[in-house]
């Protein structure tokens, strides 16, 4: 009697994946997008092309992400340089705008004078109106500081008892000639620098030091109305105590120098 064999099963194999494309156009695209954003966001002009480059670098970044069976890491780093570059971009446009404008605004007058000198009989005031510092007074379109006092504070001494380095104190009043929000510690560090010039490859400008008179803890930051005026004082670290210190007062966010008033240590 035959046996009678069953045939052998028929061997499964696995499903076969779809093959991976070997690019990813889309993302390689909003890569090069991203690199080119980033490289001129800092740049005028440019950036405001960098904010239509780095939105439609976004936008293709997200499609390549999305594709099916598509290498990702181009699109992924596309989407991240040209999030970041769009951002930056969209940033400084609004900076330089508002800087250009008050450069604009400071401009509006005749030519910008300058000062120079611990103290002068020059007129603080142009007839003009344009910003001017002189004397120990700045004055702008917004406010005037007038410089009360100054003087050199050793290590330890009062208003200097926790510093490394002496300091150059000055006492100011601040004066509101708008309706725009001011105070006094604002107004001086949007408009004055301390430059003591004893570097000769490099501008020197020196380090704000704490509050040099305990009296104006609390009203150091007080909003000022229109025509009202407050007291203030700031510090300067001091790199040596021979070298001049010079103020420089600038408007515009320190793209328009408005003048120079050198104060001597010895």
């Amino acid at each position: 009697m035959s046996q009678i064999t069953s045939p052998p099963a028929p061997e499964v194999s696995p499903a076969a994946q779809p093959p991976r494309a070997a690019g990813n156009g889309l993302g390689i695209a909003s890569l090069v997008l991203g690199i080119v954003t980033m490289a001129g966001f800092a740049v005028p002009v440019l950036n405001v092309g960098g904010i239509g480059a780095g939105i439609i670098g976004l936008a293709l970044g997200i499609i390549g992400l999305i594709v099916k069976f598509k290498p990702r890491k181009a699109a992924i780093a596309g989407v991240i340089l040209s999030g970041i570059g769009l951002i930056l971009s969209i940033v400084l446009v609004v900076v330089y705008s508002v800087a250009l404008a008050g450069a604009a605004n400071a401009l509006k007058g005749d030519t910008v004078p300058s000062a120079s000198g611990q103290s002068s009989n020059s007129e603080s005031e142009p007839k003009d109106g344009s910003p001017s510092f002189a004397d120990g007074v700045l004055t702008t379109s917004d406010m005037k500081i007038v410089i009360t006092d100054h003087k050199i504070l050793a290590v330890g001494a009062a208003g200097n008892e926790f510093g490394s380095k002496p300091v150059l104190a000055f006492w100011y009043s601040t004066t509101n000639l708008t309706d725009k929000k001011l105070d006094p510690t604002t107004g001086w560090m949007f408009a004055m620098k301390a430059i003591q010039d004893n570097d000769p490859n490099a501008v020197n400008e020196l380090d704000i030091a704490l509050l040099p008179d305990a009296k104006f803890l609390d009203s150091q930051l007080q909003g000022i109305k229109k025509g009202g005026t407050v007291d203030n004082a700031v510090a300067y670290e001091l790199d040596d105590e021979t070298t001049p210190v010079s103020l420089v007062a600038s408007g515009g966010l320190g793209l328009v120098k408005i003048g120079t008033v050198t104060y001597k240590l010895k």
